[in-house]
């Protein structure tokens, strides 16, 4: 879907990129993960042309991003960025049928996929159409950023920091939308953060880039296991790499019949996390937790001794 081959670029004498070589499969949620400086923006932005490179090419489904007018390219991308963006002297449903409008579309149809996106994002448009910018808050205004990007319906959406300047809880509500997001389009996502939970949570493959270049790229749980460079095992660990194993890993996975199961276990969804299982017993002072399907009932028991094996 998305190809870099060779790709560099410098500010000045400052190299931002160095003969980045990297492939995004279609429908892959991918994150760019690195610290400052290490060029995740940068090579995000040469797909949709806001940075030119001084050297290799970008490749969309095998054509060149540079082979196509600019204006044209990015109206077929989504891009939300961290700054959400939005025109504060625009409605929301304005906001979102941006797009749309360039491209010609009728009036009924924009306002059909305005409806659309807002209750994809879990917003009322009854509620939320004709606010303003200024009328929402900081999550709410990243969903209707999310909404805009999506509104053409593109099959790539880029993503730069979108959720840095959001509050811990607002962040993970909107990390678990895009999660539901992603799985309901199969669209082709890729993000950049520097935050390794953020990816953890998110990807089905990370690529770790330092000082302009890729170091590894791979499923979060293959980077985990076998880091290929000193600077990925140490950005990875963090001293939770275990912790960063579990989260990989369903606990419904390692469930076993729960039976008659003591009344006094905590209780999380079959789709919880491994993760959340060890949470939720540590919360409770328990050695299990009793998983529970979507209508309430019991759906297994894991262990303690379950995660230790995991």
């Amino acid at each position: 879907m998305i190809r870099f081959e060779g790709v560099s670029k410098a500010f000045g004498a400052t190299p931002a990129l160095d003969g980045l070589d990297l492939t995004v499969p279609e429908a892959a949620f991918a994150v760019l993960l690195g610290g400052s400086g290490a060029g995740k923006s940068t090579a995000l932005r040469t797909i949709n042309r806001l940075v030119e490179p001084d050297a290799g090419r970008v490749l969309l489904r095998e054509r060149d991003v540079a082979s196509e007018p600019a204006p044209a390219l990015r109206r077929r991308i989504g891009y939300v960025i961290q700054g959400i963006g939005l025109f504060p002297h625009w409605t929301v449903a304005r906001n979102i049928g941006a797009v749309p409008r360039l491209l010609g579309w009728p009036a009924a149809r924009i306002a059909a996929r305005v409806d659309e996106l807002l209750a994809l994002l879990r917003l009322d448009p009854d509620a939320y159409r004709d606010r303003l910018p200024a009328q929402l808050s900081g999550g709410q205004a990243q969903r209707v950023g999310v909404a805009r990007a999506l509104a053409a319906d593109p099959d790539i959406l880029l993503m730069d920091e979108p959720f840095g300047a959001l509050d811990a809880v607002t962040r993970q509500a909107l990390q678990q939308e895009m999660a539901r997001l992603h799985a309901a389009t199969g669209k082709t996502i890729l993000l950049v953060t520097h935050d390794v939970e953020e990816a953890f949570a998110l990807a089905t493959r990370i690529a770790v880039m330092a000082d302009g270049r890729l170091l590894q790229e791979g499923p979060p749980r293959e980077l985990l296991d076998a880091p290929a460079d000193p600077r990925v095992r140490d950005l990875l660990d963090g001293g939770a790499i275990g912790m960063r194993r579990l989260a990989l890993s369903q606990a419904a996975t390692l469930a076993s019949p729960g039976g008659e199961a003591p009344p006094s276990l905590p209780r999380i969804p079959r789709t919880a996390t491994a993760r959340d299982a060890l949470e939720a017993m540590l919360a409770a002072r328990a050695e299990a937790v009793l998983l529970l399907d979507e209508s309430g009932a019991p759906a297994g028991v894991v262990a303690l001794r379950d995660l230790l094996r995991a």
